[in-house]
């Protein structure tokens, strides 16, 4: 019997989290699965990437820390954009002014989680990043 699209549950949401501390990436996860989300974690930006290719099309919001070992949120995102124009970005950082820190600036509409962030402010955080149908949220 085929699905009704209107009646259909709509398929969750994937987010690829990007980031290198374990205890930061693995507090998120467990936040934005418990909130609905499918989560991809990476513990930097290269297993990321190799995430992402094995099918773009399943992410809805790339949630990056903007310093990493090897390459930069910033980089990441560029990278990932590069084959899906137009895929959500939220970066966080644990820095203050953690994107002049950064090799690459963010772009300028990009938004930014400052760490340490309440479950509160990371929900929120990523629901406005995917309301938002900027190229970067």
């Amino acid at each position: 019997m085929p699905v009704d699209p209107r009646t259909a549950a709509p398929r969750p949401l994937t987010v690829l989290l990007a980031e290198d501390e374990d205890g930061v990436r693995a507090f998120v996860r467990q936040v934005l699965e418990q909130a609905g989300y499918a989560v991809l974690p990476a513990a930097d930006a290269d297993e990321a990437e190799r995430t992402f290719r094995t099918d773009p099309d399943r992410v809805g919001l790339l949630l990056t820390d903007v310093l990493m070992p090897g390459r930069t949120g910033p980089e990441l995102a560029a990278a990932l954009r590069a084959v899906r124009p137009g895929l959500r970005v939220l970066f966080m950082s644990g820095f203050p002014g953690g994107p002049g820190l950064a090799p690459d600036p963010l772009p300028p509409d990009a938004s930014l989680l400052d760490k340490p962030f309440s479950i509160d402010r990371l929900l929120h955080a990523v629901a406005l990043a995917v309301a938002n149908h900027a190229p970067y949220a």
